[in-house]
């Protein structure tokens, strides 16, 4: 698009602007409630479009959140100034790019459902699920569908009718939220799902525009996306199941973002074509390539665009965690591309990193282990103080095996203080436990922060965490969240008291999702334990969920514990934001195989109440949910081993 006019004001007229608060306004929507007639400001809006045609600059648009999403696009043509941004409040609410397919007017045709549908639909969801799309009317298979010349084919499974779906068709709306143009933004507590493009769209060298606590999920392109010369700042984001890629910024843009989690995008969870761009904080996972760089493509009508010194990318990567697996490669460093990475962890996969020719990563202070090859560059690869596995290196065409790490490191003059070994995490890959490589004496001298691996900042424990798989909510009004640990484990942080014995050796802890047991679907989270030789022969296992993002507090917890009937002891807390712990009565495992474990905090109030601010209240959020476990060592050593399955947390009605 083309560059907005820019408004020239008098000096004197501008400064009073500046100064002045007099033309910003609060503009309500409510799409329940509110009425278009209305006039936003004392009663709301009905719709966004309405309240888009009087939003000027420097105002705020606040969205009630309601149980279904609004069906609109939100696109602003207005900025704010400094100190005076445009501020879109979302208040938790959904902007949705898709319509509810209807029940009835249905036609049946052999195995296949025709309704008439005047656009072209381009995608077909259902809850937590895209519908694939087929190549032809006459080949639908099983649950797909198919659109021509304004009719919808949908072919339900054997044994289902279409009823039987919920089906929400992308014909129209391309964007959730979208500027080209304007700067000054805040943009908050918003949700853009089944938009047939982006869920978050920036364009036109909009600039600052600020996001916070966003989610776009489920888009046909991205769930956000950055262009031309805008420059955005995003602080707390969930972008996930979007049909391209979760990230997907270009052209001269700089982005800047800090506690996101991307994961399960269908083609790359961050692509990055020109520009520069940190990351920090953030979670990559579920892409066939999690993280790709490379240089921008040709921008039409910007002066000197080939000559922009920002056409080649250059990216930062500061406490970020790539998670991989098969034959999926953690990050791509291609041509022009410039990569700056310290303190993360690209871990699993059949490749952690590659670097093409003209690409140039710097590495430092980081883990980088793979299935198969943990380095391939044809590029400049330049790194010291990490740690490898299974360190098998392929650089300036020359392939190094794990057992010739002196040879590489002789010839390519890197990791002089590195190493090869597999590094056994405390929890999820936050830190390694003690007396792995991190704390061995080739890192005495530190580099900028913690010695190796990931920064213990709280970014990678934040308020991006698991998503539910189910919410609904229950006769009392309270809110349950369901999760059902297919995907993501919510409760995967140990932490073992004491975490050594006392020779120094580390009790060493994991929680990560298994095939080996389930409660229902096919997974549950493994905690294993293995314990050192005593003394002590006493240790107290700590299981931490995820920092929940719980805006109300914790009234009812569910679980199922697969016991060992250990008679071992074990107890459920609740751990507030200021460090408050609500403690649920003391339970033995006496059982063998799946049991559930319910504790409702109204029947049952937590006893004790200790630790942090002590004012017995349940400040949120964020709030952990907490197992804690008994075990005892032997002489030998020892070793836990339980799994935990289908999570639900009720929290309380909204007041």
């Amino acid at each position: 698009m083309k560059p907005q006019r820019a408004l020239w004001l008098p000096v004197a007229g501008l400064l009073w602007l500046l100064s002045t608060g007099v033309w910003s306004a609060t503009i309500y929507v409510d799409g329940v409630n509110g009425n278009d007639q209305a006039d936003g400001t004392t009663l709301p809006f009905n719709t966004i479009g309405r309240a888009l045609r009087s939003l000027r600059p420097g105002d705020t648009l606040s969205l009630a959140k309601m149980d279904h999403p609004y069906r609109e696009c939100l696109r602003v043509t207005v900025g704010g100034l400094p100190g005076q941004p445009l501020v879109i409040e979302g208040n938790g609410a959904t902007l949705c790019g898709a319509d509810p397919a209807p029940k009835t007017g249905w036609e049946a045709r052999g195995d296949a459902f025709v309704l008439p549908q005047a656009s072209e639909v381009k995608f077909v969801y259902g809850p937590e699920v895209r519908y694939s799309k087929a190549s032809a009317v006459d080949k639908l298979q099983p649950e797909q569908w198919f659109w021509d010349k304004g009719l919808f084919y949908f072919r339900p499974a054997p044994g289902k009718s279409v009823q039987d779906y919920d089906l929400e068709l992308t014909a129209t709306r391309d964007c959730g939220f979208a500027v080209a143009g304007p700067g000054f933004i805040v943009v908050r507590n918003l949700t853009c799902e089944h938009f047939w493009n982006d869920g978050f769209n920036i364009h036109s060298g909009s600039a600052p525009v600020w996001f916070e606590n966003i989610r776009g999920v489920w888009n046909g392109d991205e769930g956000f996306s950055a262009h031309e010369n805008c420059e955005c700042y995003v602080r707390g984001a969930y972008l996930a199941h979007n049909f391209w890629h979760g990230i997907a910024d270009v052209n001269l843009c700089r982005t800047h973002y800090a506690d996101v989690t991307i994961e399960n995008n269908v083609y790359r969870g961050i692509l990055i074509e020109g520009g520069v761009h940190s990351f920090t904080d953030c979670r990559v996972s579920g892409s066939p390539v999690n993280i790709a760089l490379t240089r921008g493509g040709p921008l039409a009508d910007f002066p000197q665009a080939q000559s922009h010194p920002l056409s080649a990318s250059l990216t930062n990567l500061r406490n970020v965690t790539v998670q991989s697996q098969g034959d999926e490669v953690g990050l791509s460093v291609g041509r022009d591309s410039a990569l700056v990475m310290e303190h993360c962890a690209l871990e699993g996969g059949s490749t952690a990193l590659t670097v093409a020719p003209a690409g140039k990563a710097f590495v430092v202070n980081s883990i980088l282990s793979a299935d198969r090859t943990t380095v391939s560059s044809e590029g400049s690869y330049v790194a010291d103080r990490n740690v490898y596995f299974p360190g098998r290196f392929s650089v300036a065409g020359k392939a190094f095996e794990p057992e010739a790490f002196a040879a590489y490191q002789q010839e390519t003059g890197n990791d002089r203080s590195s190493s090869v070994q597999k590094v056994q995490y405390a929890g999820t890959p936050r830190r390694p436990v003690a007396g792995s490589a991190a704390r061995s004496t080739a890192f005495a001298k530190g580099y900028g922060g913690p010695d190796i691996g990931l920064e213990i900042r709280g970014g990678l424990e934040g308020l991006a965490a698991v998503e539910p798989n189910a919410r609904s909510i229950t006769a009392k009004g309270r809110e349950l969240l369901c999760y059902d640990f297919e995907r993501a484990n919510p409760w995967s942080l140990v932490y073992p008291v004491p975490e050594t014995n006392q020779a120094g050796m580390p009790v060493q802890g994991v929680s990560e999702l298994s095939t080996e047991q389930a409660h229902l679907g096919k997974s549950a989270a493994k905690l294993t334990v293995k314990l050192p030789p005593s003394p002590p022969s006493q240790y107290m296992i700590k299981l931490f969920s995820l920092k929940m993002p719980y805006g109300r507090p914790v009234q009812a917890v569910r679980f199922w514990l697969y016991g060992d009937g250990s008679g071992r002891a074990y107890r459920l807390r609740v751990r507030d934001a200021g460090g408050e712990c609500f403690y649920a009565p003391a339970g033995a495992m006496t059982w063998s195989g799946w049991k559930q474990i319910a504790w409702d905090l109204e029947a049952t109030p937590p006893q004790p109440i200790s630790q942090g601010d002590g004012n017995h209240v349940q400040d949120c959020p964020p709030l952990e949910i907490v197992l804690e476990v008994d075990v005892t060592a032997s002489p030998e050593g020892g070793e836990l081993c339980l799994w935990v399955d289908d999570l639900e947390v009720e929290l309380a009605p909204p007041k």
